[in-house]
């Protein structure tokens, strides 16, 4: 955050080159009351209306000091956060002529800014109302619908260096920048800028008296510049009047006095269709005005445009005059006018412009400073053609608001040097090298260090030399002044005096999630802190670790990131300060995937043949979404001609050696398998078998990283249902063609919000052959086959199943002719909640082969045996916070009958059946497994044989985590 220096003056123009900013310095001085004298008005901080305005309590409104303001004291409003007051301001209290009452914004120094004052309401911003001897200098207002500042019934008023608002967009447009009404007399107007889409700028009503209009700025008005109307003792001096639409300065109605030095353009360029007076006069005198009015040294640089109308430049009595060559000859006015010239800018007139030293310096109203403050000089590359000593020596004032000065260059080395350091930084300035175009003597060089320090200011010659204390960015100013007292600012870019450490930063992040809890995890929201010396960081970036990046703005950032794919990424802050110096803090981020749950259907029915594939497509498996990447399928074989195995993989990639299903002729097999689908979102199924098979394939549900999901929380295995012992209520083995209902969400551990739950089925004493069905309850689909068996056999599996739509139960049906016993465990959930773990699916890879020792196990497993398989730290799995692992167990070639348990090492061992093999059969099963603390699950062999074991990795669950 940049220090900001206090400052003193008025606004001024800047110019932006090469690092630095250049404008006068230089201009009418203004006394300054003591400190006793001063009551301020400051916003941006703590501040109390009922305070006494000290600057240590600030008013906090201009209307609270503006009701107790006593003759003599100055008001000083200042806002350096640049925040507007918005209030309608009304001042009634009255100052002498020895001791007026000021109103001050910033002072006239180089770069000051004025505080702005905005009406709240329909009124003016400021209404000084029966007044005597006020100023009011060096503020900005706005405008609503009235005049934004009136002068009511008052005398001896002065306004200087104000600046003014563009009015709103809801402004009719239809008020004066400057009103002052017909019972007030002895007011000025001067070096005021207002801009365009006022009515008028300055506006004085009939009975207004010795009003002084002098070195103003008014661009593009409605309705007319400057207008005094029937107004004695009028002096309209040095305006410049930018006005395609509008005469630029009128007096009417019996005014009298002088008009003299102005110029006023018609800028055709800028006139449009929506100009309310297209050809009025540049200048208007009324009849009733002509013979009160002297007017001379005015410009009327009324070139046309390709599509403007023409306009007359003059308006005088009841005739119009298009020169100035014409008016003079017909009423003698404008003696010394000039026309035939272009002025396209509010700026000073270039060199050798007819403008430069042309004027009639003492006419009334006269500056010794132009708009900016610059000071009336002599320009020696331009004959005086004017008149008059005026406030000066010898007469040299430029015609309209700006005066021409002397160009001073600086040097590129006369600046700070060193620039940048740790405080207490010395730094100095070169004072020896600033040229003139005029050729004029360099008489001082001034640096103000921006530091609330004095200013030093001395002849060229020897450095200046400065030490910074306090750390900081400062802004020094390097003012130049030649001979004759024009003037350079130049504004050094930094100084940067920073602190003796950089300052440290940080990043923490977490994943997107909705009100209900559900997580996109591949979504993250970064929070990057504000430094606490936050004004001495120079930029801050952020890469996400993919290849993206984004450039911080300062103070506390939240940034939002979508990954695009699953998988660990390091987010890197780089924060780098004002000298340099670069710290950086990390994360790492676990971007994953949600779950997303299907009400289950049969999407696809295909014939393979014998090592044919079949390609199913993103849409068949509904996996075309948002950052899909995996899909969760049950796969049923039938009609095989010869044993063989499925192996569902992405497609395009290499065919893995892997195994989904078993199948053989004369039996229906089924198996769940979740299938990783990025980048193509297709999913190849391929027949290992020398004949053909049918399958049939159901979406369960999906797996993605860009859209809001549920998180899997596996669980100790808790039985729900057995039909042999009467747990859940239910004794007796189920008939052929009837269910069993099961309560699931709000019991047994599982909260009554899941999503869906993840079961692990099995049937047994089968007295013929059939399939079981797992569906949510109340639902028309009948759901997807979860069992085959064969007549006496013990079958088992593992089905996601859709519970919370369908009021938290799901239903068992036996579709057999013949009964069998049930059993059910639920060994897993997902739900709405931020706490449980997203999936990050792999390449399907076998991490255990007992036939060839993959995964360190040469020999079958023994019958009643346990095997320890470590599933954490390879083959794309995290070492680390994993909950869970997503497997498909195969028992290739049983010579007995028996089934396998796999559970978390560390963990009793459950009963429940991971896959269930018979002799001479293969078998597969799928099974999501808790792992241990350890990294490791366990594998039991339950049946009286040895067996070979093949395991194969799918994709793994782990915390959600940006660490």
């Amino acid at each position: 955050m940049r220090r900001p220096r206090p400052v003193s003056g008025v606004s001024v123009a800047v110019l932006v080159v090469a690092g630095v900013v250049s404008g006068w310095g230089t201009g009418q001085a203004v006394a300054e009351p003591s400190p006793a004298g001063t009551l301020y008005v400051n916003h941006d901080g703590a501040c109390s209306d009922s305070g006494t305005g000290a600057a240590s309590l600030p008013f906090c409104t201009v209307q609270a000091a503006a009701d107790v303001v006593l003759p003599g004291q100055t008001v000083h409003v200042a806002s350096p956060g640049g925040r507007p007051y918005v209030e309608s301001v009304t001042l009634t209290r009255s100052g002498t002529e020895d001791a007026p009452i000021t109103f001050t914004g910033a002072g006239y120094a180089f770069g000051g800014s004025p505080a702005v004052v905005t009406p709240k309401g329909s009124g003016p911003a400021l209404t000084l109302q029966a007044v005597h001897d006020v100023r009011v200098q060096s503020l900005g207002f706005g405008y609503a619908a009235a005049d934004a500042v009136a002068v009511t019934g008052s005398t001896g008023v002065t306004l200087d260096r104000l600046s003014f608002r563009p009015p709103v967009p809801s402004a009719d447009r239809t008020g004066t920048a400057v009103s002052v009404d017909g019972a007030s007399s002895d007011v000025t107007v001067s070096r005021t800028w207002v801009p365009d889409g006022y009515a008028y700028g300055v506006r004085a009503q009939p009975g207004a008296a010795q009003v002084t209009v002098t070195t103003n700025v008014v661009t593009n008005p409605r309705r007319g510049g400057i207008v005094m109307t029937g107004t004695p003792g009028a002096a309209v001096t040095s305006n410049t009047v930018i006005t395609p639409c509008a005469t630029g300065i009128s007096l009417e109605d019996a005014s009298s006095g002088t008009m003299e030095n102005n110029v006023v353009s018609s800028a055709p360029w800028q006139q449009t269709g929506g100009c309310l007076a297209p050809t009025a006069p540049l200048y208007s005198v009324s009849a009733a005005s002509a013979n009160q009015v002297t007017g001379d040294y005015n410009v009327a640089a009324n070139r046309s445009g390709s599509s403007a109308r023409p306009r007359p430049e003059y308006a005088w009595g009841d005739a119009s005059y298009s020169t100035t060559v014409s008016l003079r000859d017909a009423t003698g006015q404008g003696a010394h006018d000039i026309d035939g010239i272009n002025v396209s800018s509010t700026t000073a007139p270039p060199e050798h412009s007819a403008l430069v030293d042309s004027a009639d310096a003492d006419a009334p109203g006269e500056l010794a400073a132009d708009v900016d403050g610059a000071p009336v000089v002599d320009d020696p590359l331009v004959a005086d053609t004017g008149t008059g000593t005026g406030r000066g020596p010898t007469a040299h004032a430029d015609r309209g608001a700006f005066e021409r000065q002397d160009s001073i260059t600086l040097p590129s080395d006369d600046i700070p040097s060193p620039s940048r350091g740790v405080a207490p930084l010395v730094t100095s300035v070169k004072t020896d090298g600033a040229t003139t175009s005029w050729g004029k003597s360099i008489a001082t060089y001034s640096v103000d260090f921006g530091d609330g320090s004095a200013p030093v200011t001395q002849a060229p010659g020897a450095p200046i030399t400065h030490t910074y204390t306090t750390p900081g960015v400062y802004d020094p100013d390097i003012t130049v002044t030649d001979a004759d007292g024009s003037s350079r600012t130049v504004r050094f870019a930094a100084v940067d005096a920073g602190t003796a450490s950089a300052p440290a930063t940080s990043l923490s992040g977490a994943l997107a999630t909705t009100a209900d809890g559900q997580v996109d995890a591949g979504d993250v929201s970064f929070t990057v802190p504000q430094p606490a010396d936050a004004w001495e960081v120079a930029y801050r970036v952020l890469t996400f670790g993919d290849g993206d990046s984004e450039s911080l703005a300062g103070g506390p950032q939240k940034i939002e990131h979508q990954y695009p794919a699953a998988g660990s990424y390091t987010a890197t802050l780089t924060q780098t300060d004002l000298l340099g110096r670069v710290t950086t803090a990390k994360v790492t981020v676990h971007a994953a995937d949600a779950f997303l749950p299907v009400v289950a259907q049969h999407d696809a029915e295909k014939t393979i043949p014998a090592h044919g594939v079949l390609k199913l497509s993103a849409a068949t498996v509904h996996a075309a979404s948002d950052g899909v990447d995996a899909a969760r399928l049950q796969v049923v074989t039938s009609g095989a001609k010869a044993r063989g195995t499925l192996t569902l993989y992405t497609d395009g990639t290499t065919r893995p050696g892997t195994s989904t299903v078993g199948f053989e002729p004369g039996r229906t097999v089924a198996n769940e398998a979740t299938v990783k689908v990025t980048p193509t979102g297709a999913i190849d199924v391929y027949n290992g078998s020398s004949g053909p098979v049918t399958v049939n394939v159901a979406t369960l549900g999906l797996q993605s990283h860009a859209q809001f999901g549920r998180t899997y929380h596996p669980a100790t295995p808790i039985r729900l249902l057995d039909t042999r012992s009467g747990t859940g209520g239910h004794t007796g083995a189920v008939a052929g063609g009837h269910s069993i209902t099961l309560p699931v969400s709000g019991t047994h551990g599982v909260p009554a919000d899941a999503s869906a739950v993840v079961l692990n089925v099995v049937a047994t004493a089968t007295k013929g052959s059939g399939n079981l069905t797992v569906s949510p309850v109340g639902t028309i689909n009948p759901g997807v086959s979860g069992l085959y068996w064969a007549t006496g056999q013990t079958v088992s599996t593992q089905v996601v199943v859709p519970a919370v739509l369908t009021g938290g139960k799901v239903v068992l049906r036996n579709n057999s002719k013949s009964s069998a016993h049930l059993v059910a465990d639920v060994v897993g959930w997902y739900g709405p909640t931020a706490s449980g773990t997203t999936f990050q699916p792999v390449a399907p890879v076998r991490i255990l082969n007992t036939r060839t020792g993959s995964g360190g196990k040469v020999a079958k497993l023994g019958a009643h045996a346990t095997l320890k398989l470590k599933v954490t730290g390879a083959h794309g799995v995290p070492a680390n916070a994993v909950s869970a692992v997503d497997l498909n167990l195969t028992v290739p070639s049983p010579t007995g009958s028996g089934y396998l348990v796999a559970y978390a090492d560390g963990t009793s061992r459950p009963d429940v059946h991971s896959a269930d093999y018979t002799s001479g059969h293969p078998a597969a099963g799928t099974a999501l497994v808790k792992v241990g603390a350890d990294g490791e699950i366990d594998l039991f062999n339950a049946g009286s044989t040895a067996v070979d074991v093949d395991v194969d990795l799918l994709g793994d669950y782990t915390s959600n985590s940006v660490s």
